[in-house]
């Protein structure tokens, strides 16, 4: 009878290796793809309205003070302009590597069952028992092959209990800032007017504050759901993985 429990087992593993696309990893892959998109969205807004702001700091206007000339008034756009690239810069980073998480996820699964499986034919056709080396190929290669899986599937729902209120109030509040300065129609016309950058700066000028405040949390969520949570989780089962592997 534990040989057939065994083998079962083995056979299962096995089929985690050699099938392409298990259910497990592939709805890892999707939570992890939802983590992207999200970014994503994130970084096209942050890009579009840096590239706003760079072409309102380029807009000249002519004085003639004590003697004729040009200025540039939005200039004092450019500490915002340069924080808001900061920040995109860091959304972008989340995005690929999220990308390359999902994309990892079912290489370093296969290996982590390929050693399991392994582990298990030792137990299935030898008389050694569940110690020593199989019992550490079995525990770590199982952590290896579900840990990372598992964490992601595991964090979906959490992530989206603990962390949705807190993304979409912030994502509401950098749209309503960046949309009630008529920032779309004045990107679209060939000659946008100064009245509307000189809106734009106006209301970035005077809710800077609560703009920054906004991205920040929208970072911190993203940074929450594809590492922090998954991580904790991940340690988790690593300290369980240790424990059984170091059992006698």
């Amino acid at each position: 009878m534990r040989r057939w429990v065994l083998g079962l087992l083995c056979a299962l593993a096995l089929a985690g290796v050699l099938l392409p696309d298990n259910p497990l990893t592939r709805q890892a892959q999707t939570y992890a793809r939802s983590v992207a998109t999200a970014a994503a969205a994130t970084y096209v807004t942050l890009r579009t309205l840096n590239a706003f702001l760079s072409t309102a700091q380029e807009l000249e206007v002519g004085v003639s003070f004590i003697a004729s000339g040009t200025a540039q008034p939005l200039k004092v756009l450019e500490p915002i302009d340069d924080t808001i690239e900061r920040f995109a810069d860091l959304v972008f980073g989340i995005m690929v590597a999220t990308g390359v998480i999902a994309v990892a996820l079912g290489p370093v699964s296969a290996i982590g069952l390929a050693l399991l499986a392994v582990a298990l034919a030792v137990w299935t056709f030898t008389a050694q028992g569940h110690a020593g080396l199989p019992r550490k190929m079995a525990w770590y290669g199982g952590f290896l092959g579900l840990a990372l899986p598992v964490a992601l599937v595991v964090s979906s729902p959490l992530a989206g209990a603990m962390t949705e209120n807190t993304y979409h109030r912030n994502i509401s509040l950098i749209s309503e800032i960046t949309a009630s300065v008529g920032a779309a129609p004045a990107l679209g016309r060939e000659e946008p007017g100064l009245t509307e950058y000189r809106q734009l700066a106006d209301n970035l000028w005077n809710r800077a504050d609560e703009l920054i405040d906004a991205l920040l949390a929208v970072l911190g969520v993203h940074i929450f759901r594809i590492f922090i949570l998954p991580a904790l989780l991940i340690g988790g089962l690593f300290v369980l993985a240790r424990h059984f592997a170091r059992g006698t």
